[in-house]
């Protein structure tokens, strides 16, 4: 997975010096993440919040349809509460999304795709009434696998002057999990891009 990631950004930074109507950006914003799953499914697991931040370039196929291609880092996991105590599980990925572009014909516009991921770090924080222990390190990377692969899809609008707004979901297809069967990343991004 690690050379299809790695091979996919060079076939994409390769092909930019070579394509004409391309044009780049940035796009930042909250994520709410959890993971899914057979044994992801316990009650006491919530939304956590992180966020995403990177660049994207984008390349014009026609005039209503265009491939994004981002590179982000992206802060996914989840939080889960017992009692008064909260565990929360923060892993950091490096998102690569593929996404297809449809022009609406007016401001919105639809996404489409597939996103491979890589893990960049992990980290587990228990807080009991308000005393906070970060665990991370070896011991908590190791309890997960190092790429990811989800299916995406989203609405976005531009405003003019190459600002856009858009939300997108992402549906995990691969087990995180080194010690589980069916753990899976589920997540949604708020972005906001702007492009140059």
């Amino acid at each position: 997975m690690k050379k299809i990631f790695l091979f996919t950004l060079m076939l994409l930074a390769a092909s930019s010096l070579y394509a004409q109507n391309v044009q780049f950006g940035l796009r930042a914003g909250p994520s709410f993440t959890t993971l899914g799953g057979d044994d992801a499914k316990n009650d006491d697991l919530k939304i956590r919040i992180g966020f995403h931040a990177g660049g994207y370039a984008s390349f014009a196929l026609s005039e209503s349809l265009s491939f994004d291609a981002g590179l982000q880092y992206a802060n996914k996991g989840a939080k889960a509460r017992d009692g008064s105590s909260t565990s929360i599980l923060r892993n950091g990925y490096l998102d690569l999304p593929l996404l297809l572009k449809i022009n609406t014909g007016n401001m919105f516009y639809l996404l489409a795709g597939a996103q491979p991921s890589l893990m960049i770090s992990s980290a587990v924080i228990l807080d009991n009434n308000g005393n906070k222990v970060t665990v991370n390190g070896s011991e908590v990377r190791e309890l997960w696998k190092d790429a990811d692969l989800a299916g995406v899809i989203g609405i976005g609008v531009e405003l003019g002057a190459g600002i856009n707004v858009q939300t997108t979901y992402e549906h995990g297809f691969i087990n995180i999990s080194e010690i589980s069967e069916e753990i899976y990343n589920r997540g949604l991004k708020l972005s906001i891009g702007k492009t140059f």
